[in-house]
């Protein structure tokens, strides 16, 4: 399986294209990768909102990420927005128009989320112990996760990202001493309340994961040779993986950055990138490290993009293992028509799950239900292979003659009628083929796709992060709770409703 992930930031966007490495569960291999300096947050008017020209630029982006994906053979790119787009008022405008402009969606996730995606990516890289402390310098964010081997278990993010910290404190060149002690302080009021939840111990490891932090740790590798000392592993910021600093050798580089022009910072390795924004994201980390009790460092090269792989791998594997023969050959199928299986698997879960909420409230369900809807949810967009428009029907004629093992014609016939009925128009008396099954057939082809359609609305911005919380009825009908969906996911379920509405009664949803 292949997987193209990308993270939109405040200054820059990254995609990350892999595959599923042999018997490594959430294991992966590299194939590609791309960095655009988007810089948002550059883009921002007075309110906030991201500008024409910001949208422009992140338009630009994601089209070449779904152009280097589909090269490389990926139906499409799972995009996470950090810092910029959640901060801006029109974020989620923003987002729905790249949709629209690009065919790819950011979407838009916490700063929670964030530190938790990013505490999995580097614990891929690095090795964690029993009590681990970890800072992710972002643009306009700065992460901290305290977690254990086992993942993250507290996560806070503060507004203090590096370009931030720079347009608010960082206004000499070379940068003021009282200008670095200013920034300083107010890293010192917005983490003081909040000090003693990431701590450093007796025996805790404290990770820094972000461009910024890897440019530290070249240049603090470079400054050590050229003063004869051990250079440390790694030549650069490709190669920094693992090194560790003391947070005296941070300070002694940041007061030596603080001293020099842009130009001659640009000339620093590990900064030549990182000129404008290098005095404040150091003096950020500096500043964090020394409220939280730190003196040693080690950097993590694992960071979001990493995370969201070896999470959407994993998952991806948990829901291979868990199926059974005839739903694996399901999945070779939906594999060999080039379908999105991110897509697909997460339909299937949200189906399943809406027909258990359903028969715990009373609702008629048996085996054959699940198994049926398990196929066409991981089915139902194959025909796209064919062609967008009209894809539920070229879904349904490929079902047909996919020649699926252990599923009879009858079942085959259901399931392609299920695809066939996931969007568009609901079942007919003038379909011929739907008026062609039985009675009963008919009744469970209208049931089940009337949960298919709220299913794949849930999933509109194929971000796969919608959960479901609750399904219990009210005086005029349903109401259902999910936690974790885009706006765009809520209105795709409300907008696919309609047959839900005919069949069980209204659907009101609320995102928790």
């Amino acid at each position: 399986m292949r997987v193209a992930v990308a993270d939109v930031g405040t200054n820059s966007s990254h995609l990350l294209i892999a595959e599923a490495a042999q018997g490594d569960a959430g294991g992966f291999r590299v194939l590609d990768a791309l960095k655009d300096r988007t810089r948002l947050g550059e883009c921002l008017d007075g309110a906030g909102n991201l500008s024409p020209e910001g949208e422009d630029r992140l338009a630009s982006a994601l089209t070449r990420f779904r152009e280097l994906a589909s090269a490389a053979g990926v139906a499409e790119v799972h995009v996470y927005a950090t810092s910029a787009l959640r901060e801006s008022p029109n974020g989620a405008e923003v987002a729905g128009r790249m949709l629209a402009r690009t065919g790819v969606y950011p979407a838009i996730i916490s700063g929670e989320r964030e530190g938790e995606l990013t505490y999995l990516g580097a614990a891929h890289a690095v090795e964690l112990g029993e009590d681990n402390v970890l800072l992710d310098l972002g643009g306009g964010s700065l992460e901290f996760v305290r977690g254990d081997a086992r993942g993250p278990r507290d996560v806070l993010s503060l507004p203090l990202g590096g370009i931030r910290m720079t347009g608010a404190f960082i206004r000499s060149e070379p940068a003021g001493r009282r200008e670095v002690q200013a920034l300083a302080e107010a890293v010192r009021v917005a983490l003081s309340p909040f000090v003693e939840r990431f701590r450093v111990r007796p025996g805790t490891r404290v990770v820094l994961s972000s461009g910024t932090a890897e440019g530290a740790a070249a240049a603090i590798v470079a400054r050590r040779g050229a003063l004869g000392g051990a250079g440390g592993s790694g030549d650069g910021p490709e190669g920094v993986n693992g090194v560790s600093f003391t947070l005296a050798e941070l300070g002694a580089l940041l007061e030596h950055v603080r001293g020099l022009k842009a130009a001659a910072r640009g000339r620093v390795p590990g900064l030549e990138r990182r000129a404008e924004t290098a005095v404040a994201g150091l003096a950020t980390l500096h500043a964090a490290l020394t409220l939280l009790g730190a003196s040693e460092v080690t950097v993590s090269e694992g960071a979001l993009r990493e995370g969201m792989l070896i999470e959407e791998l994993s998952r991806f594997q948990a829901y291979r293992s868990a199926l059974s023969a005839r739903q694996r050959s399901v999945l070779g199928t939906a594999e060999r028509f080039g379908a999105n299986l991110s897509h697909s698997r997460q339909v299937a879960a949200l189906s399943r799950g809406l027909l258990d909420a359903l028969h715990a409230a009373g609702e008629p369900v048996d085996h054959e239900d699940r198994s049926l809807i398990t196929a066409a949810g991981a089915l139902h967009e194959v025909g796209q292979i064919v062609a967008q428009s009209a894809h539920h029907k070229h879904s349904a004629y490929l079902i047909r003659h996919a020649e699926l093992r252990g599923f009879s014609p009858r079942e085959i016939e259901l399931i392609a009628q299920l695809a066939r009925y996931h969007r568009k128009s609901p079942p007919k008396p003038s379909h011929a083929e739907f008026m062609a099954l039985g009675a009963g057939d008919r009744a469970r082809v209208t049931r089940l796709a009337a949960v298919l359609r709220v299913a794949d609305g849930l999933d509109r911005s194929h971000a796969g992060g919608s959960r479901l919380g609750t399904l219990r009825r009210v005086a005029d009908g349903w109401e259902l709770t999910v936690a974790g969906a885009t706006p765009l996911d809520l209105a795709g379920a409300r907008d696919k409703a309609d047959l839900w509405a005919r069949v069980f009664g209204p659907l009101t949803l609320r995102g928790a």
